[in-house]
């Protein structure tokens, strides 16, 4: 293949892999959460390792570099960790406790057509309706709009059989009726949680960019985005749980899915 094939095809063959590590990452988180693992550790233990890692080498590599740090980048970074770490990656885990890794992962893709309208909304990006470009954005906005209605609303026919221990012609129309409302609410609580998820994510990725441009240290900034969340991650659950006992990881599964997670944002 010519070299200039491979220079096209490096973007593309970065997304393949970064969406393969996500499908991955998700997997692993959902199956730690049934196994008890606290959302709220989670995100404060791997992202204490990831700040951890990244710190020393943030020092030594952007030592002579590093811009000053003021009150104004201290702001940027707080709701940089905020948005891009404690409120997304907890949204997100919450609503995975109520649907499959699939379906999280899949919703995952409306974050860009949120990025889109925002950043129109906003004026950071303009939109040329009468070029093929601008059509484009906008069919593929549509698009991934009604596929997030589709996976939200429709239920289709079960492709796996369950087991159960009462046959379903025995269950009372009372039961079938409160079966059915909490069916409703657990939907609903996801689709809000998934597209929280995918509203702070499109946040992040905005303030992002203003903030690279503010300060252009990108291992010191990520390192300072990473230590913020902890410390914000942390006081809520300090908040929230004051057992001590949540904090003892054990399980092989659970210290894989923070290394790994930790992999992930890095």
């Amino acid at each position: 293949m010519p070299h200039s094939h491979m220079d096209e095809c490096k973007p593309l063959m970065a997304m393949l892999v970064f969406n393969l590590i996500s499908a991955v990452l998700t997997a692993l988180v959902k199956k730690a959460l049934e196994q008890g693992l606290n959302a709220l550790v989670l995100i404060t233990l791997r992202q204490l390792v990831a700040t951890l890692f990244l710190a020393p080498i943030a020092y030594f590599k952007e030592r002579n570099t590093r811009p000053k740090f003021t009150l104004e980048i201290f702001v940027y970074h707080f709701f940089s960790a905020a948005l891009g770490a404690s409120l997304s990656h907890y949204s997100f885990f919450y609503g995975l406790k109520f649907t499959t890794a699939t379906f999280a992962i899949t919703f995952a893709n409306v974050a860009p057509v949120l990025t889109f309208l925002i950043a129109i909304a906003l004026r950071v990006e303009s939109l040329n309706m009468k070029s093929k470009a601008g059509c484009a954005k906008i069919l593929g906005t549509l698009m991934s709009l009604g596929g997030m209605l589709l996976l939200s609303l429709y239920k289709g026919v079960a492709v796996t059989h369950q087991s159960s221990g009462t046959p379903p012609a025995a269950a009372s129309s009372q039961q079938v009726q409160v079966e059915a409302g909490n069916d409703d609410k657990k939907i609903w609580m996801l689709t809000v949680a998934l597209l929280a998820n995918c509203l702070f994510f499109s946040l992040w990725l905005l303030l992002q960019s203003r903030l690279t441009k503010k300060y252009p240290a990108l291992y010191s900034s990520t390192a300072f985005m990473f230590f913020i969340s902890t410390l914000q991650a942390g006081a809520l659950m300090v908040t929230i749980e004051r057992h001590a006992s949540v904090w003892i990881i054990t399980k092989k599964l659970e210290i894989v899915t923070i290394l790994y997670s930790v992999r992930y944002i890095i």
